[in-house]
């Protein structure tokens, strides 16, 4: 069995959940008794989305396709994005420079960073990636381009908003709602197109669960790839199960 897992940058960077991807391999091997690659490719929901996705397919030619959708796109804050829309072409100097500060591994994580990206964030405010219909369009694209293709089983997994970026009241509120927006046209899509989905409409971290950090304090831990590739697995078995029935007893 080949999965395709369209993940994000902590399936792919050192430090964090690179260990996932792996783990949820060797489950699906336990579980179907069958040998599993899982190849990861990283999406960004702009409109050439469907079409790297549709390539990917056809490159890889996988089984399963797990498609995942993070809060991020929709519900991170940034003042880069803020300061590109407020001052023009000034502002497009600024953001490029915040963009590599932000992608540094040194001044990223950093203290002094971090406390200055809060200020401005309380006072300038962020701008949002992407909105939660743009999103919900380009997955449903990317989804009637993979179930093109005869045999393959497309499972739709996110958000579940484990990371609260907001630090202020106002944009706690508007992640939430963002959220909801987006899993809200994501259940519409996936039942449109009979396609298995989880998603949390609420922000998981509502309610106290937070999974620990890597170093850059903004992806997540290897040790939650353990955590993390279980509940994948449990999504992925039950629609690979439901798809075509349950896994024969090894002999």
């Amino acid at each position: 069995m080949k999965v395709l897992k369209l993940s994000n940058s902590n399936d792919v960077l050192d430090g964090a959940t690179t260990n996932r991807p792996r783990l949820l391999a060797e489950k699906l091997e336990a579980h179907f008794g069958e040998p599993v690659e899982v190849v990861v490719k990283t999406p960004w929901p702009t409109g050439t989305m469907p079409g790297a996705i549709e390539k990917w397919v056809e490159r890889e030619q996988p089984d399963v396709v797990l498609l995942q959708v993070v809060n991020y796109w929709v519900a991170y804050p940034s003042v880069p994005l803020r300061l590109r829309r407020l001052l023009g072409p000034f502002g497009e100097r600024l953001a490029a420079l915040g963009f590599r500060a932000a992608e540094n591994r040194i001044i990223g994580p950093s203290l002094p960073f971090r406390a200055a990206r809060n200020l401005l964030l309380r006072t300038l405010g962020g701008d949002y990636h992407f909105e939660p219909e743009e999103v919900a369009a380009r997955v449903e694209e990317s989804a009637r381009r993979i179930l093109r293709r005869e045999g393959v089983l497309l499972a739709v997994w996110g958000p579940h908003g484990r990371s609260d970026w907001s630090v202020t009241r106002r944009q706690k509120r508007a992640s939430v709602e963002r959220q909801a927006r987006l899993v809200a046209a994501l259940q519409r899509v996936c039942r449109d197109l009979h396609v298995p989905y989880h998603a949390s409409a609420e922000p998981v971290y509502l309610s106290g669960e937070s999974p620990e950090f890597a170093a850059d304090h903004f992806h997540y831990a290897e040790s939650y790839g353990k955590a993390s590739a279980e509940e994948e697995f449990q999504f992925l078995r039950q629609a690979i199960e439901a798809e075509r029935g349950e896994p024969r007893p090894r002999p």
